[in-house]
């Protein structure tokens, strides 16, 4: 019999699946991580030029063509082990930092930017030295990639998310 997979659940994550390694709650937890990643990604993981290349190549699509499913993939794949609980809390921690990429970064110029990038090249050269320092400046740089390579600034902040971002409890909810 043919697994169907829903929509929003990537094709990489079958094999799991069949293994009994992605429970129906997980899964459902890993769609929403899906769904939380498609309002905030305004680019493809795979641009289209590279697509056409894939194909002409292999003669057929990746996997991977979205921010969504690279994210999916990704927590499925390295925390498939972790409860239901824990998960859901990878995924707001997801969350909360693609928003905290969105109000950080959106409107800023390039100089604000540029400064972020020049503070982390200063961390890193000490934190060889001393390990664990300056790591807000190092998750400041997380955040400056999602907002870039995602091109998070594209897509308006939503107010359910606005809202749920009040909200968040981060020593409750965060990992």
């Amino acid at each position: 019999m043919e697994l169907t997979l829903p929509k929003q659940v990537n094709p990489e994550l079958l094999p799991m699946i069949r293994q009994g390694l992605l429970s129906p709650e997980k899964l459902a937890i890993l769609t929403e991580l899906y769904a939380v990643v498609e309002r905030f990604a305004g680019s493809l993981y795979t641009d289209e030029e590279t697509q056409k290349k894939i194909l002409e190549r292999t003669g057929s699509l990746p996997d991977l063509i979205t921010w969504s499913d690279y994210f999916q993939t990704e927590v499925a794949s390295r925390y498939f082990l972790e409860s239901e609980d824990s998960l859901k809390r990878i995924v707001d921690t997801i969350r909360f930092d693609l928003i905290s990429a969105h109000l950080i970064f959106s409107g800023k110029p390039d100089h604000y930017k540029d400064k972020i990038r020049a503070e982390v090249l200063v961390s890193k050269g000490i934190d060889s030295a001393l390990p664990n320092q300056n790591l807000e400046t190092q998750h400041l740089e997380i955040l400056l990639n999602y907002f870039e390579n995602m091109e998070i600034g594209n897509k308006p902040l939503s107010l359910q998310d606005k809202a749920w971002y009040e909200s968040f409890q981060i020593d409750e909810i965060a990992i």
